[in-house]
């Protein structure tokens, strides 16, 4: 060990009588270390963003659950609201089919005037053999249990609240109150975030033929938008979405483009089947969003050590 502590002072004081071997050595030195520094520095800076963005897209599915938390806790005071009518609950018993399509058409077209249309109401009653109901009213029925979630119905795609009213411990009748999922849009767009709904090809035969028309714009190889909704910046985008993309974002993972950053979950409905995608994000040139913050983060991290790296040069010649 002495030995070589030796033999290493020997060798720096050969470097010291060589002044250009010791310059360049020195330079060498500190330029790699400048170099590995930067290296470290950038890569952590990197980790760290990539967790922001991982961090951010737990986020969004977050956001998304509580205001779909939000949906089913409006959905069911209006129901409950709606089971306390007396009307309605004895026209509900006795199928008055008149009475409970003028109570239907009345609160649809006031919803309608309000400019509130993403809400509908619709009355089933026990009694009525010859309904044609679907199978969650059926299991509203059955079950005597409220009943939440999605459904791609004929007039559209919607979050559905069923109420089963019971009397003597038995269902008379199942109050619907639906809201449209574009309804959620409103409050994305007010946070300056991006929202879309992509349709899974599969479900589309479910819609009416008016509401199958505009799901017109194709995305990837199994997805359709409603493109009325968006405009054409998000059209473009959301267009330009290939499979693989599709495929990252349904397994829960992000994308990070120039233009945007976006993440997704895969949207199942009342019975558990797969019917499509939301895709959430936002731009990433948004001034103050967590894009631009991170992205100005690693920028700066970069100049401060190229300009370490040019004071060495500037210090040494």
């Amino acid at each position: 060990m002495f030995g070589f502590i030796k033999m290493l002072q020997q060798f720096i004081r050969n470097l010291k009588s060589n002044k250009r071997l010791w310059f360049t050595t020195i330079l060498v030195l500190a330029t790699g270390g400048i170099i590995l520094s930067t290296f470290l520095l950038i890569s952590t800076t990197n980790r760290i963003s990539q967790s922001v963005y991982v961090k951010q897209t737990s986020d969004y599915e977050l956001h998304l659950k509580s205001l779909e938390k939000l949906v089913e806790r409006k959905l069911k005071h209006m129901a409950i609201a709606f089971s306390e009518n007396e009307k309605i609950v004895e026209s509900l018993k006795i199928d008055d089919k008149d009475t409970l399509q003028i109570i239907e058409n009345t609160f649809n077209a006031q919803m309608k005037e309000s400019e509130n249309n993403t809400l509908l109401l619709k009355l089933h009653s026990a009694a009525n053999a010859n309904e044609l109901r679907d199978n969650s009213i059926n299991a509203s029925i059955q079950t005597k249990n409220n009943i939440f979630g999605i459904k791609v119905m004929y007039d559209g795609i919607f979050y559905l609240y069923l109420y089963p009213i019971v009397e003597e411990d038995k269902v008379i009748g199942v109050i619907e109150v639906k809201q449209n999922i574009y309804s959620l849009k409103e409050t994305f767009s007010s946070l300056n975030q991006e929202y879309a709904f992509l349709l899974d090809s599969k479900m589309l035969p479910l819609l009416s033929i008016q509401n199958r028309d505009q799901m017109s714009l194709s995305i990837g190889k199994n997805y359709f938008l409603n493109g009325s909704l968006y405009d054409s910046a998000s059209i473009q985008y959301l267009t330009n979405l290939d499979n693989v993309t599709l495929q990252k974002i349904a397994a829960g993972d992000y994308v990070l483009t120039k233009e945007f950053y976006l993440n997704g979950i895969v949207v199942r409905d009342v019975n558990g089947v797969d019917i499509g995608l939301i895709i959430m994000g936002q731009k990433s040139n948004q001034e103050g969003s967590f894009i631009d913050m991170a992205q100005k983060m690693t920028n700066q991290v970069i100049m401060i050590a190229l300009g370490l790296i040019v004071s060495l040069l500037l210090f040494l010649f």
